[in-house]
């Protein structure tokens, strides 16, 4: 339904380019006053570090039928953190949370991140247990996970994470230049590799804004993005080489974009909202039974969905116009200028 409607619309998307560049700059901007007045926390994998995790549940004691019996489930991060810092003298950052479990259940967990050299003690996470046992006598905790992570390796860890990304972006470059070389295979490239700067910036500007540590999930949705972005973005070229060779050399650089950008809308706006809705299906029911681990997937995710369909059909394709324009005119006035000098000349 919607693939019949916009095929049988005619958008003039390139004579708007310019508002869709200053429209995704502003986005940046906010994102980049979020960062700095809001800042950005690192998960210990990065910064080096202590973690505990502690299941829990309810007392034994507690029947089912006690109408309190999820209220004593409800635990306050501020209290738990004075606990902590009673409990090892530390200062952390906790979270709270519920998770899947392999049986089909859900399971409540709370993980306490202590930044540093040092390691937590086994009598550390032992007194700690038993501090929560008695500021929530009616709850149950169980440590399942200690983790000590040394801050040059989580470090080591992060910069590999980044080489990746980069290496990944060049080898795109170069795949785009060779594919690509019939409509300007390195502007193609270059300009492709600036919309997923954008789309990461975005899932970065996400995690920001909503108080989500930089970890494991941040690489992975970047990973996820970059190469969903991509795709979007060489079938459009693709189909813009194609329409090179229907409409031949005079038509405009504007005009071709916006053709194989019509022509490729419809697809693009199913593909996309199919995905968007799976993803919003998952930060729905990721909020309902508070799955921590997976919101902050679900939502950059989301985020980089979106940004990814803005970037492939606005950003890429109006640099592209506006690079191909500017290298053109720049050729024409060197060719302009070399008949003046001849000219000149045979006077």
């Amino acid at each position: 339904m919607v693939k019949n409607y916009v095929e049988r619309k005619e958008f003039r998307f390139l004579e708007n380019r310019k508002k869709f560049l200053i429209a995704a700059l502003c986005v940046m901007c906010v994102g980049v006053l979020f960062n700095i007045f809001k800042g950005v926390r690192l998960d210990i994998k990065f910064t080096g570090g202590a973690m505990l995790k502690y299941s829990y549940s309810l007392d034994k004691t507690v029947s089912e039928s006690d109408v309190s019996a999820s209220d004593y489930l409800k635990l306050d991060k501020e209290k738990v953190a004075a606990i902590v810092k009673d409990a090892i003298q530390k200062a952390s950052h906790i979270t709270i949370a519920r998770s899947a479990t392999s049986e089909g259940g859900t399971k409540n967990t709370i993980t306490v991140a202590v930044s540093g050299k040092e390691s937590l003690t086994g009598d550390a996470s032992t007194k700690l247990a038993e501090k929560l046992t008695e500021s929530y006598p009616k709850v149950d905790f169980l440590l399942i996970e200690s983790n000590s992570v040394d801050a040059t390796t989580g470090g080591e860890f992060f910069a590999k994470c980044l080489v990746a990304v980069a290496l990944a972006a060049v080898f795109m470059i170069l795949y785009v230049a060779l594919r690509f070389k019939k409509i300007g295979g390195m502007s193609a490239g270059v300009t492709a590799i600036i919309a997923i700067v954008h789309d990461c910036l975005i899932v970065y500007f996400t995690f920001v804004v909503f108080g989500f540590s930089i970890d494991d999930n941040f690489i992975a949705v970047l990973l996820t993005i970059i190469g969903y972005s991509i795709n979007s973005t060489i079938i459009i070229y693709d189909r813009i080489r194609e329409n090179r060779g229907i409409m031949g050399d005079k038509a405009t650089y504007a005009e071709l974009a916006n053709r194989s950008l019509n022509e490729t809308l419809g697809r693009t706006v199913n593909t996309n909202l199919t995905l968007l809705a799976a993803v919003l299906t998952v930060v729905i029911v990721a909020y309902v039974y508070d799955i921590r681990s997976i919101i902050t997937f679900a939502v950059p995710m989301m985020a980089g969905v979106i940004a990814g369909t803005y970037s492939s059909m606005f950003i890429s394709n109006s640099l592209w116009v506006t690079w191909r324009e500017y290298r053109d005119a720049k050729l024409a006035e060197k060719k302009s200028a070399s008949f003046s000098k001849s000219k000149k000349a045979k006077k």
